[in-house]
């Protein structure tokens, strides 16, 4: 992957980071996904690398990263905002701070053995859907008629296990609205303990 920024940059706490991207003046920021600037490698440089590619080119992903650390993912899209119309697909708007929260059982079917002589544990998978599905509730109560939900975009970490018959709570917070499309942050815990974080996207549709 090329290095397409070398220079050093600031904390994007207050967002001085943006104006210091190479981006191009016909394109935009459309997300930008803070992981956290890691301690210990102050020294390294900010590095800006091409991750992939989508909608012709239209859509480019980003991913800045300082040393081997991942910084933020940054998705870029060319040609100006889109003002997108109201669409009506739900019986009431919904702004950021919306939330729900649920409690999952680990099942057997949503666990994984693949490390030789360890109990299984929760799959990946299983989590981004339990992930996933808390998300669309948020959403779900306020469906007009004719409404569903599509997950249609993940950032997902899985930072513990879950075994068998255990519980584990996941809370959906919205962050962000862009006409038809929800992005929440999500979290698991398991006892207080955290086990995934991130953020996913939910699409409304027509069906």
């Amino acid at each position: 992957m090329p290095d397409l920024w070398t220079a050093p940059a600031g904390t994007p706490a207050d967002l001085r980071i943006l104006p210091l991207l190479p981006i191009p003046a016909d394109a935009h920021v459309e997300q930008l996904i803070w992981h956290g600037d890691p301690a210990g490698h102050g020294n390294d440089p900010l590095r800006l690398t091409s991750v992939e590619g989508a909608t012709g080119g239209r859509v480019v992903m980003l991913r800045l990263v300082r040393g081997e650390r991942l910084v933020a993912d940054l998705r870029v899209r060319h040609g100006a905002p889109r003002d997108e119309a109201p669409h009506r697909l739900l019986r009431t708007d919904l702004g950021p701070g919306a939330s729900r929260t649920r409690t999952f059982t680990v099942t057997a079917d949503q666990t994984t053995d693949h490390v030789p002589d360890t109990e299984p544990v929760l799959s990946t998978p299983a989590l981004i859907a339990c992930l996933e599905d808390t998300a669309a509730d948020v959403l779900r109560p306020y469906f007009a008629p004719a409404t569903a939900s599509l997950g249609t975009w993940i950032g997902v970490r899985h930072t513990g296990p879950a075994r068998t018959g255990q519980q584990f709570v996941v809370t959906a917070v919205l962050a962000d609205v862009r006409g038809r499309r929800y992005l929440f942050d999500v979290h698991a815990t398991l006892d207080g303990r955290p086990i995934g974080d991130g953020q996913v996207a939910q699409t409304l549709i027509r069906h």
